[in-house]
């Protein structure tokens, strides 16, 4: 019981107090990986890509970028189970956070009704400054 009543005495007036300020500079990591899977078009046209790993520490967040070929109009990529409409551009976004992060995202390329040869993909990774 004396104990007690000791850790919850007052401070005294002669009690010292300091303040530590601490800074420190950490510089900005980002980067995306494809893990990728073998294998051919199924019979409904869709390609498996395989896993795309994503980190970033940002802290305004970063964009996931798939660079693909313009000319695949009715062209989909399905990121996890949500279809994503290639861009006339060849650049579509796979992703877009505000905040840093750690993914892994599941990605596998619809050829729509016109199975085209692929000649070019990447993933490409901006960071929001």
């Amino acid at each position: 019981m004396l104990a007690v009543v000791a850790l919850s005495s007052t401070p005294t007036v002669g009690s010292v107090s300091k303040t530590i300020y601490l800074r420190a500079h950490v510089p900005v990591y980002c980067n995306v990986e494809l893990l990728p899977t073998l294998g051919g078009p199924s019979n409904d046209g869709v390609v498996n890509l395989g896993m795309s790993q994503e980190l970033c520490n940002s802290p305004r967040g970063y964009r996931v970028i798939l660079q693909h070929p313009v000319d695949m109009p009715e062209a989909a990529v399905i990121s996890d189970s949500d279809r994503i409409p290639l861009s006339a551009t060849g650049e579509t976004v796979l992703s877009d956070s505000d905040h840093a992060g750690f993914h892994f995202r599941q990605l596998a390329l619809d050829l729509g009704d016109d199975p085209a040869t692929i000649n070019r993909l990447g993933l490409r990774m901006e960071v929001k400054y």
